[in-house]
């Protein structure tokens, strides 16, 4: 820590000994406690570390912190800096067995249920922006009834936290699809979504980004395991659910050929004679005697 910089600048602090909100503007030593711990950079650079892995953030930064990770703020070449923090008493969540909505959501995050951002740039977020200068606002004037605005801001950017966090599961889960799978995992996974899409007006493309390929990899992989393109896969899927709707439905053939994907009741037709030398009105004919 730098020597001779430490100016605390204290606004306010809620009343409740499990909440508390407040502006400073110095730096803080490595230490670790239990409050889940939520800083916004107001002004000024900020040397932030967090478990050891320092970072330099700019104004507009959303930083989360977890209950019982080391960290510590620092100066930048003695640039001043201004900070929102927000504190949360985690410990109130298990009194009298907590609040079913808190535990739900705010006990995911502190027990890392969630892979969690610790850094969110705010600048596109233009959603949560208000609530947190709404924060600063009536903490800076203390109207009456304050407190309960805080709280309800609190809790409105938690949930606005928590989803982040899930789009942040995805976006981790994701890549560990696109980097760990098997070209033969792929393959099964391309497989349940034809079986599960077949219906709808789905491409090559729809596939391929399905399993986070390039098109032009794609093709490559599905040629090389079936030996046929996936559209002409995707025809054989659709023309074997074409046959059980001719045999089972009294559907007429258009209302068939939308039930499988096709738009074009006279391409579905062609498709249908070419791969079972007939028609779909006489393969429905010649089903229909077998049954008499």
């Amino acid at each position: 820590m730098q020597e001779g910089i430490e100016e605390r600048y204290f606004v306010s602090e809620s009343n409740s000994a499990s909440f508390k909100i407040f502006v400073h503007e110095y730096s803080s030593p490595l230490h670790w406690h239990k409050y889940l711990e939520i800083l916004y950079i107001l002004e000024g650079r900020v040397l932030v570390s967090i478990n050891g892995k320092e970072r330099i953030v700019e104004p507009g930064t959303l930083i989360f912190i977890n209950t019982k990770e080391e960290h510590y703020t620092d100066f930048i070449n003695h640039e001043k800096h201004k900070i929102l923090c927000i504190q949360f008493d985690a410990d109130i969540l298990y009194t009298l067995g907590g609040i079913g909505h808190e535990m739900k959501y705010i006990a995911a995050l502190l027990n890392h249920k969630v892979p969690y951002p610790a850094y969110i740039d705010l600048e596109s977020e233009s959603d949560i922006l208000p609530i947190l200068y709404e924060l600063l606002k009536e903490v800076e004037e203390k109207k009456v009834g304050y407190e309960m605005i805080l709280k309800a801001d609190f809790y409105k950017l938690i949930v606005w936290y928590y989803r982040k966090a899930e789009e942040f599961e995805k976006d981790v889960r994701m890549q560990g699809i696109r980097e760990n799978r098997s070209d033969e995992e792929r393959m099964n996974i391309v497989f349940r979504y034809v079986s599960e899409n077949y219906m709808y007006p789905i491409t090559t493309s729809d596939a391929a980004d399905y399993v986070f390929l390039s098109y032009s990899y794609f093709c490559k992989m599905f040629k090389k395991h079936m030996k046929i393109t996936f559209m002409e896969y995707l025809n054989k899927v659709r023309m074997v659910e074409a046959k059980k709707l001719l045999v089972h439905t009294n559907l007429n053939i258009g209302d068939v050929a939308s039930r499988i994907g096709y738009r074009d009741q006279n391409y579905f037709t062609r498709l249908f004679k070419e791969t079972y030398q007939m028609t779909p009105s006489s393969y429905r004919k010649e089903e229909g005697k077998g049954k008499e």
